[in-house]
C-alpha cells in the first residue's frame, strides 16, 4: 500500500490545481495577461506534480501485486512439496519431481536438486549435504550423512 505521505502529496497537488482553476474561472477581465499566464503556469505545475505522484503510487502498487503473485505461487508450490526419506519431492498431477535437498528447503526455502554421485550417495550442490541413496541402504530410509565426504572415495 502506498504510504500516507505520497497520497497526501497527490491530494495537495490536486487541491492546489483546483483552487487555481477556480481563481482563473472567477477572475474578471481586468486580470492582466502576465498574471493570467502566471496562474496558468502554477496550475500546470500542480497538475504535473499530481501526475508524477500518481505514477509513483501506481508503480508501487504494480510491484506489490507482483510480489503478492510470487508469494501465492510459492505457497502453492509448498503445498505440492512432500517429504519422503530425507528428500523433498514436488508432486504434481501424480508425477514426482526431485529429489530436493532437505536442508536447503527447510533452512533456505529453496528447492535445490540433489545429484547422484554414482557411488551410493547423492549430494546437494548448494550446501554439500550428502545423502545415502536407497539402493545402497538395504531398506533403511534416506538419511543425511554429516561426517562423510563421498569425494574422498
Amino acid at each position: 500500500m502506498p504510504d500516507i505521505a505520497a497520497i497526501a502529496t497527490i491530494l495537495t497537488s490536486i487541491k492546489t490545481a483546483t483552487d487555481i482553476a477556480k481563481a482563473l474561472r472567477e477572475a474578471n477581465v481586468s486580470l492582466e495577461k502576465a498574471e493570467w499566464k502566471l496562474k496558468l503556469a502554477d496550475l500546470m505545475t500542480s497538475l504535473a506534480d499530481a501526475r508524477s505522484s500518481i505514477a509513483e503510487v501506481q508503480q508501487e502498487l504494480i510491484e506489490k501485486d507482483q510480489r503478492i503473485r510470487a508469494l501465492e505461487e510459492e505457497r502453492a508450490k509448498k503445498k505440492k512439496m512432500i517429504y519422503a526419506g530425507s528428500f523433498y519431492w514436488l508432486e504434481e498431477n501424480g508425477q514426482k519431481d526431485g529429489p530436493f535437498c532437505q536442508r536447503c528447503y527447510d533452512v533456505d526455502g529453496k528447492a535445490v536438486r540433489v545429484h547422484d554421485l554414482t557411488n551410493g550417495y547423492s549430494e546437494c550442490v548448494a550446501c554439500r549435504s550428502t545423502y545415502q541413496n536407497e539402493t545402497s541402504r538395504r531398506g533403511r530410509p534416506n538419511q543425511a550423512i554429516t561426517d562423510f565426504d563421498p569425494r574422498n572415495i
